[in-house]
Protein backbone atom coordinates (compact mmCIF):
# COMPACT_ATOMS: atom_id res chain seq x y z
CA UNK A 1 0.00 0.00 0.00
CA UNK A 2 1.18 3.72 -0.67
CA UNK A 3 2.11 6.02 1.99
CA UNK A 4 -1.43 8.28 2.03
CA UNK A 5 -3.34 4.92 1.62
CA UNK A 6 -1.86 3.66 5.12
CA UNK A 7 -2.23 6.99 6.68
CA UNK A 8 -5.67 7.05 5.46
CA UNK A 9 -6.43 3.48 6.91
CA UNK A 10 -4.67 4.22 10.19
CA UNK A 11 -6.76 7.66 10.43
CA UNK A 12 -9.84 5.83 9.77
CA UNK A 13 -9.50 3.37 12.61
CA UNK A 14 -8.21 6.18 14.95
CA UNK A 15 -4.67 5.45 15.71
CA UNK A 16 -2.10 7.98 17.04
CA UNK A 17 1.45 8.67 16.40
CA UNK A 18 3.32 7.64 19.72
CA UNK A 19 6.53 8.36 18.95
CA UNK A 20 8.93 8.51 15.86
CA UNK A 21 12.19 6.97 16.18
CA UNK A 22 14.37 8.53 13.75
CA UNK A 23 18.10 5.74 14.58
CA UNK A 24 15.44 2.85 13.29
CA UNK A 25 13.38 4.81 11.26
CA UNK A 26 10.16 3.61 12.24
CA UNK A 27 7.02 5.23 13.32
CA UNK A 28 4.58 3.78 16.06
CA UNK A 29 1.08 4.53 16.42
CA UNK A 30 -1.04 2.97 19.20
CA UNK A 31 -4.38 2.40 19.99
CA UNK A 32 -6.32 1.89 23.40
CA UNK A 33 -8.85 -0.56 22.80
CA UNK A 34 -10.31 -0.52 26.34
CA UNK A 35 -12.83 1.60 27.44
CA UNK A 36 -11.69 4.29 30.02
CA UNK A 37 -8.16 6.19 30.62
CA UNK A 38 -5.80 5.43 27.78
CA UNK A 39 -2.82 3.89 30.06
CA UNK A 40 -0.24 3.30 27.46
CA UNK A 41 3.03 4.83 28.74
CA UNK A 42 4.18 7.74 26.52
CA UNK A 43 7.56 7.71 25.00
CA UNK A 44 10.37 7.95 26.83
CA UNK A 45 10.78 11.25 28.53
CA UNK A 46 13.91 11.23 30.35
CA UNK A 47 17.66 11.46 29.39
CA UNK A 48 20.29 9.79 31.65
CA UNK A 49 23.72 11.07 32.31
CA UNK A 50 26.87 9.90 34.36
CA UNK A 51 29.88 11.18 35.36
CA UNK A 52 33.01 9.87 36.66
CA UNK A 53 34.22 11.20 40.07
CA UNK A 54 37.99 9.22 39.83
CA UNK A 55 39.80 9.35 42.79
CA UNK A 56 43.29 8.12 42.96
CA UNK A 57 45.13 6.45 45.62
CA UNK A 58 47.05 9.60 45.69
CA UNK A 59 43.83 11.94 46.60
CA UNK A 60 43.89 13.13 43.14
CA UNK A 61 41.03 14.05 40.94
CA UNK A 62 40.71 13.42 37.05
CA UNK A 63 38.86 16.52 35.67
CA UNK A 64 38.54 17.40 31.86
CA UNK A 65 37.91 20.51 30.09
CA UNK A 66 35.63 19.86 26.85
CA UNK A 67 35.76 22.14 23.32
CA UNK A 68 33.01 24.78 23.41
CA UNK A 69 31.94 26.70 20.00
CA UNK A 70 31.81 25.65 16.36
CA UNK A 71 33.86 23.39 14.90
CA UNK A 72 35.87 26.57 12.78
CA UNK A 73 36.58 28.26 16.12
CA UNK A 74 36.67 26.10 18.93
CA UNK A 75 37.55 27.29 22.13
CA UNK A 76 38.88 25.26 25.43
CA UNK A 77 36.08 25.08 28.42
CA UNK A 78 37.38 28.05 31.12
CA UNK A 79 36.28 25.25 34.13
CA UNK A 80 37.44 22.02 35.02
CA UNK A 81 34.96 19.38 35.29
CA UNK A 82 34.26 15.41 35.31
CA UNK A 83 34.22 13.05 32.47
CA UNK A 84 31.35 11.81 31.98
CA UNK A 85 28.14 12.06 29.28
CA UNK A 86 24.84 10.08 28.34
CA UNK A 87 24.32 6.17 28.96
CA UNK A 88 23.71 3.54 25.78
CA UNK A 89 20.69 2.14 25.88
CA UNK A 90 21.28 -0.98 27.74
CA UNK A 91 23.90 0.23 29.85
CA UNK A 92 24.19 -0.11 34.01
CA UNK A 93 24.80 3.28 35.63
CA UNK A 94 28.98 1.79 36.31
CA UNK A 95 29.47 1.06 32.98
CA UNK A 96 28.61 4.02 31.25
CA UNK A 97 30.69 5.96 33.85
CA UNK A 98 33.41 3.68 33.24
CA UNK A 99 33.28 3.82 29.46
CA UNK A 100 32.61 7.70 29.54
CA UNK A 101 36.06 8.16 31.39
CA UNK A 102 38.10 5.56 29.10
CA UNK A 103 36.91 7.74 25.87
CA UNK A 104 38.22 10.76 27.24
CA UNK A 105 40.59 10.29 28.95
CA UNK A 106 41.93 7.15 28.16
CA UNK A 107 41.97 6.01 31.69
CA UNK A 108 40.51 2.68 32.87
CA UNK A 109 38.62 2.33 36.26
CA UNK A 110 36.84 0.55 38.80
CA UNK A 111 33.21 1.69 39.50
CA UNK A 112 32.72 2.00 43.52
CA UNK A 113 29.63 3.55 43.99
CA UNK A 114 27.45 5.99 43.26
CA UNK A 115 27.62 9.65 45.25
CA UNK A 116 24.89 11.58 43.88
CA UNK A 117 22.19 12.56 40.95
CA UNK A 118 20.15 14.83 40.30
CA UNK A 119 16.85 15.14 38.38
CA UNK A 120 15.74 18.05 36.41
CA UNK A 121 13.27 19.17 33.75
CA UNK A 122 13.10 21.06 30.17
CA UNK A 123 15.80 19.98 28.70
CA UNK A 124 16.07 19.90 24.62
CA UNK A 125 12.31 18.96 23.20
CA UNK A 126 11.25 18.98 26.43
CA UNK A 127 13.15 15.95 28.04
CA UNK A 128 14.10 15.90 31.95
CA UNK A 129 17.49 14.56 32.78
CA UNK A 130 18.84 11.98 35.34
CA UNK A 131 22.47 12.84 35.99
CA UNK A 132 24.72 10.82 38.57
CA UNK A 133 27.98 10.81 39.62
CA UNK A 134 29.86 7.68 40.49
CA UNK A 135 32.88 7.32 42.43
CA UNK A 136 35.77 5.23 40.19
CA UNK A 137 38.75 3.77 41.28
CA UNK A 138 41.77 4.00 38.44
CA UNK A 139 43.04 0.55 37.69
CA UNK A 140 47.07 1.30 37.73
CA UNK A 141 48.65 3.26 39.98
CA UNK A 142 49.87 5.69 37.84
CA UNK A 143 47.99 5.59 34.23
CA UNK A 144 48.90 7.13 31.05
CA UNK A 145 45.93 9.72 30.30
CA UNK A 146 45.23 9.48 26.08
CA UNK A 147 42.87 12.47 25.94
CA UNK A 148 40.15 12.04 22.67
CA UNK A 149 41.02 15.46 20.95
CA UNK A 150 37.33 15.69 19.25
CA UNK A 151 35.51 16.40 22.49
CA UNK A 152 38.74 16.94 25.21
CA UNK A 153 40.87 19.79 25.49
CA UNK A 154 42.73 19.05 27.99
CA UNK A 155 42.72 16.25 31.13
CA UNK A 156 45.14 16.93 34.58
CA UNK A 157 45.53 14.99 37.79
CA UNK A 158 44.20 17.50 40.27
CA UNK A 159 45.24 17.15 44.05
CA UNK A 160 41.81 17.25 45.78
CA UNK A 161 43.66 19.77 48.20
CA UNK A 162 44.50 22.06 45.18
CA UNK A 163 40.84 21.35 43.43
CA UNK A 164 39.51 22.57 47.18
CA UNK A 165 41.35 25.79 47.32
CA UNK A 166 41.64 27.19 44.02
CA UNK A 167 38.12 25.74 41.56
CA UNK A 168 34.60 26.05 42.18
CA UNK A 169 33.09 23.70 40.13
CA UNK A 170 28.98 23.74 41.88
CA UNK A 171 27.97 20.28 41.44
CA UNK A 172 32.14 18.73 42.43
CA UNK A 173 31.73 21.27 45.34
CA UNK A 174 29.25 20.00 46.09
CA UNK A 175 29.97 16.65 46.52
CA UNK A 176 33.15 16.90 48.22
CA UNK A 177 30.87 19.21 50.48
CA UNK A 178 27.94 17.33 51.42
CA UNK A 179 29.25 13.68 50.66
CA UNK A 180 32.95 13.40 51.52
CA UNK A 181 32.43 16.53 54.66
CA UNK A 182 35.56 18.59 52.69
CA UNK A 183 35.29 21.98 51.79
CA UNK A 184 37.43 25.10 51.43
CA UNK A 185 38.59 26.24 54.87
CA UNK A 186 38.81 22.80 56.38
CA UNK A 187 42.14 21.50 57.33
CA UNK A 188 43.08 19.58 54.55
CA UNK A 189 46.55 17.99 55.12
CA UNK A 190 45.21 14.81 55.95
CA UNK A 191 43.89 14.57 52.19
CA UNK A 192 47.65 15.44 50.64
CA UNK A 193 49.87 13.20 48.97
CA UNK A 194 50.85 9.91 51.39
CA UNK A 195 47.67 9.79 53.07
CA UNK A 196 45.19 7.32 53.25
CA UNK A 197 42.29 8.19 50.41
CA UNK A 198 39.42 9.43 50.77
CA UNK A 199 36.09 7.73 51.27
CA UNK A 200 32.74 9.08 51.56
CA UNK A 201 30.54 9.78 54.66
CA UNK A 202 27.91 8.53 52.91
CA UNK A 203 27.24 6.58 49.58
CA UNK A 204 24.66 4.67 47.81
CA UNK A 205 25.94 1.25 46.89
CA UNK A 206 24.45 -1.50 44.30
CA UNK A 207 22.89 -4.38 45.73
CA UNK A 208 19.83 -6.81 44.24
CA UNK A 209 16.20 -7.84 44.12
CA UNK A 210 15.09 -11.03 43.05
CA UNK A 211 11.70 -12.08 42.00
CA UNK A 212 11.87 -16.11 41.65
CA UNK A 213 12.39 -17.08 38.34
CA UNK A 214 14.29 -13.95 37.55
CA UNK A 215 17.49 -12.96 37.79
CA UNK A 216 18.10 -10.02 40.31
CA UNK A 217 17.89 -6.97 39.50
CA UNK A 218 19.82 -3.94 40.51
CA UNK A 219 18.99 -2.27 43.14
CA UNK A 220 20.59 0.68 45.21
CA UNK A 221 20.54 1.51 48.72
CA UNK A 222 22.27 4.22 50.89
CA UNK A 223 25.46 3.38 52.92
CA UNK A 224 26.24 5.86 56.04
CA UNK A 225 28.71 3.35 57.99
CA UNK A 226 32.20 5.01 56.69
CA UNK A 227 33.24 8.28 58.76
CA UNK A 228 35.04 10.81 57.20
CA UNK A 229 38.97 11.61 57.53
CA UNK A 230 38.98 15.25 57.99
CA UNK A 231 36.98 17.50 60.87
CA UNK A 232 36.94 21.16 60.51
CA UNK A 233 39.61 22.84 63.12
Amino acid sequence: ASSSSSASEHTQLQFEVHHVNATEQTIILKKWLRSGEDKVPPYCTHQVGVAGLVLSDRNELLLVKEWRGPPSNRVPSNQWKLPGGLLDAGESLEEGCVREVWEETGIECDAESVLTFWHRHGLTFGKSDLYYVCLLRPQLNHPEIRMDPVEISDVTWMPVKEFLETQDHPLITHIFKEVFLLEKGDDLRLVEDGMERLQPAADIIKGGVQWPNRDPYPTYRGSTNRIPLVKKE
